[in-house]
């Protein structure tokens, strides 16, 4: 299959020149510079505002603490659950080693953050490992460099939101797999891994079991005629289901069995009953998947990273190396899922990323080793075919973005757009086809200087993209959560007791009492159940339900505050509220006892 189905040969390194001296005799020492250099990006005044069009939704100001509320109950009031708002049912390992945080070093904006730094920078020394595996050092080196410095996964994983820490499990598993493939017993740490993902990390990451299965299956196939091939599969297989069972054991121990109810219920809320709603139709599902990373500017942030990737990624996958079937896979079900999704902020969608800096990675060290600009492999009209479908989407995402294109479409008007891009899609598969059938060769850069200029400039542009939006971010950026958030624990007595959607984010600095509110959750008579003291109400779907709940006590709550939160998509004001004398407490009641 020519340049691009090489294996290890062509990415041997010559140690007498500068590049392998960065991946040979001093490799590590480079690899430490890089993920230093990514935590040097993600702890860099861990205190700021994210930047105001991150996301067009306001996850990146509210979720870190909402997420992580239990554990924030568990250091305050040594329960997991102390109302109806619940996360460790479906972040439980977040919760876990947030609580752990909290209690070492405190509760606080930059606590709250440290798993998912941590996660961040770990998974820069990861993505080197998993890349190496298959394409040497330079490739692992440049896609740890790729996501050292992405500009989405470096602010995502600068707030304490979950995708870090399912980024790491996906790539831990991973890794695992690879490993286990020569030695049987890693599969162990592949299958815990890989279950942990979904059980104990996210949900949404159930995507990983048709991977996986998928994964067994590849190996099934190509082993089914070598009893003792077959043999050595079934030992991986048992020592995976090992690891599968443990995590699930765990979980049921952990999650399950103490909180079966409030799991049921979230299940049910984020995905049967979202109010969003999911696809409803095949052209709607279609144009869902197929704008994923538009809309939410992902593409457009890393542009010079991702496109490329998408471009060469089946291409890797033809390899038969099972580092890149997993990341393929990786990418084609996380798609597939998020397709299904019709709320899905940006932060969602971030775990495609570090599949795409890995494809760019390898073909750009695969480009200074051999200088492949055109691979030679047998061309014929169904592989053009199949290859114009792979480019479908990122066709359709160029049309919508040519038309402008802004809002979801009917489903007829959703065809017509799925149609449009095909086209050229199809175009430019069979261009491709008919320019490898002339060319009847392989076509390569001479010289290993023409060869390196070419992939620095591409690394260039992608490097150049990513630490200017840093940049622009970090020379204009706020304090608005943190300085108001201090401001109001300050100003608020010892006895408070904050409700509202927005009280946990602006109570993370403070060891008052936050209530969280939201649509499914602590709505009903939330002043008389918790004596609240205090509100912060914005201007969202469950602001608007408690302006109705509370009705009278608004008009007799005092003001004392408001402050502007930005996004994308429009800027939300959040006022403080405090409220009137609460009523007496029932008999053996209490604001902060532990759930049922």
């Amino acid at each position: 299959m020519g340049a691009l189905n090489a294996g290890h040969n062509h990415n041997r390194t010559d140690t007498r020149q500068p590049v392998g001296l960065l991946v040979g005799r001093f490799g590590w020492f480079t690899v430490i510079i890089v993920v230093l250099f990514g935590l040097a990006l993600r702890v860099s005044d861990l205190r700021a505002d994210p930047p105001w069009d991150l996301s067009w939704s306001f996850a990146p100001y509210t979720d870190e603490s909402l997420n992580t509320y239990s554990a924030r109950n568990m250091v305050l009031y040594g329960a997991w659950k102390v109302d109806d708002f619940n996360p460790y049912v479906v972040y439980p390992l977040v919760n876990m080693l947030v609580a752990i945080v909290f209690r070492l070093f405190g509760i606080g904006f930059v606590q709250v953050k440290l798993v998912s730094v941590a996660a961040g920078v770990l998974s820069v020394l990861l993505l080197y490992l998993l890349v190496r595996e298959s394409d040497g050092p330079l490739a692992g080196l440049l896609a740890g460099l790729g996501l050292a410095t992405c500009f989405p996964l470096v602010m995502y994983s600068r707030l304490g939101l979950i995708e870090s820490v399912q980024i790491l499990f996906l790539l831990c598993t991973g890794l695992f797999w690879v490993k286990g493939l020569s030695r049987p017993r890693l599969m162990f740490w592949s299958g815990l891994l890989a279950a942990a993902t979904f059980l104990f990390v996210k949900v949404s990451a159930v995507f990983l079991v048709p991977v996986m299965l998928t994964m067994f299956g590849w190996e099934l196939v190509a082993d089914r005629c070598d009893p003792d091939r077959l043999k050595g599969l079934r030992n991986k297989f048992a020592w995976f289901a090992a690891g599968v069972a443990v995590a699930a054991f765990a979980w049921l121990l952990l999650v399950f069995l103490p909180f079966r109810r409030d799991y049921f219920r979230y299940l049910a809320r984020h995905s049967f009953e979202s109010p969003a709603g999911h696809p409803g139709t095949i052209p709607a599902y279609l144009f869902n998947t197929f704008v994923t990373g538009m809309w939410s500017q992902l593409l457009e942030r890393l542009v010079w990273t991702a496109v490329p990737g998408f471009l060469v990624l089946p291409f890797l996958f033809l390899r038969r190396s099972p580092v890149w079937r997993y990341l393929f896979l990786w990418l084609v079900f996380a798609l597939l899922q998020l397709g299904y999704m019709n709320y899905r902020p940006p932060r969602y969608e971030i775990i495609i990323i570090p599949v795409l800096i890995a494809s760019f990675a390898a073909i750009l060290a695969r480009h200074i080793h051999t200088g492949t600009l055109l691979p030679r492999f047998k061309a014929t009209v169904p592989k053009a075919l199949l290859y114009s479908l792979w480019l479908w989407p990122l066709t359709t995402q160029v049309v919508l973005h040519v038309r402008n294109v802004k809002t979801f479409p009917e489903d007829a008007a959703a065809l017509r757009w799925l149609g449009l891009g095909l086209v050229p899609a199809v175009v430019v598969g069979l261009a491709g086809y008919l320019l490898i059938r002339l060319s009847r060769r392989e076509i390569t850069l001479p010289g290993r200087l023409s060869r390196v200029a070419l992939a620095l400039l591409l690394l260039g542009l992608s490097l150049q993209l990513d630490l200017r939006q840093f940049s622009n971010w970090f020379s204009s950026r706020t304090h608005n959560m943190f300085d108001w958030a201090r401001a109001v624990d300050v100003a608020l007595p010892d006895s408070a007791v904050v409700i509202g959607t927005w009280a946990p984010p602006f109570m993370i600095e403070s060891r008052k009492r936050a209530v969280a509110i939201s649509d499914w959750a602590n709505l009903d008579d939330p002043v008389g159940r918790f004596r609240a003291t205090h509100l912060f109400l914005g201007q969202g779907h469950t602001d608007e339900l408690l302006v109705e709940r509370l009705g009278p006590l608004l008009e007799r709550s005092t003001p004392l505050g408001m402050v502007a939160i930005p996004c994308q998509s429009w800027t939300q004001e959040i006022a403080l509220f405090a409220l009137p004398e609460p009523p007496a407490s029932k008999p053996g009641s209490s604001p902060i006892a532990p759930a049922p």
